[in-house]
């Protein structure tokens, strides 16, 4: 009824979601290494955000140990799977797939490697500069529904709400216990890394390892 675009999945449900990932943070044990919280904007006229802090890094890039992105969590229930946009040939792929085991998840590969997500999400402008770096999207496989409620839910969404003024919130069908359970995997990550010694890599054939090992 209206021509405002709220973008309450794209993207303000991922703001909600890093919000809560950093409360989490700030309120247990300092971690060993930093940790930063980006909200970059627009990424849909060229990473424009992302592309700023990647050229005027707060912490070195070459001293950014990984880069970690998620985008438009989907208000459903929790996903039984998680997918990552292009699946890279990463170490870092191999550290999430772990800590998603931990808690019952499992990977499924990217369900549109034809539109090129990889080079098209805010991770991109840390991954061309040879931070390993992963775009983290929640799976198909719903425990309410399974498959077939995930990708209906997907498929409603990008035909009548994707960049659209009906991407509004709607409290008599959205769920938080999906995103605080993409939050949780995130977290959990996170947590890995901050505080370890661990150094994620590219793996053999990718064409971000050079880049990286020169730097």
């Amino acid at each position: 009824g209206d021509a405002i675009f709220n973008g309450a999945v794209d993207n303000a449900a991922g703001v909600a979601q890093l919000l809560e990932i950093a409360r989490a943070f700030s309120k247990a044990k300092r971690t060993q290494r930093s940790l930063g919280f980006l909200f970059v904007g627009a990424e849909e006229q060229g990473l424009l955000g992302s592309e700023y802090y990647a050229t005027h890094p707060l912490y070195p890039l070459e001293k950014t140990v990984a880069n970690l992105n998620t985008d438009s969590p989907r208000p459903t229930s929790p996903a039984r799977d998680f997918m990552t946009s292009g699946d890279a040939p990463l170490t870092l792929m191999d550290s999430l797939v772990e800590e998603a085991g931990k808690l019952k998840r499992r990977h499924s590969p990217d369900n549109r490697p034809e539109a090129g997500l990889f080079f098209r999400s805010d991770h991109f402008s840390f991954a061309k500069r040879g931070v390993p770096a992963i775009s983290f999207k929640s799976g198909d496989d719903l425990q309410e529904g399974g498959v077939a409620a995930g990708k209906a839910w997907s498929e409603a969404y990008n035909k009548d709400r994707y960049h659209q003024p009906n991407d509004e919130y709607d409290a008599n069908s959205w769920r938080s216990d999906g995103i605080a359970a993409d939050a949780a995997l995130l977290h959990a990550l996170g947590s890995r890394l901050a505080g370890s010694r661990e150094w994620p890599e590219w793996k053999g054939g990718s064409e971000f390892r050079a880049i990286r090992e020169a730097s």
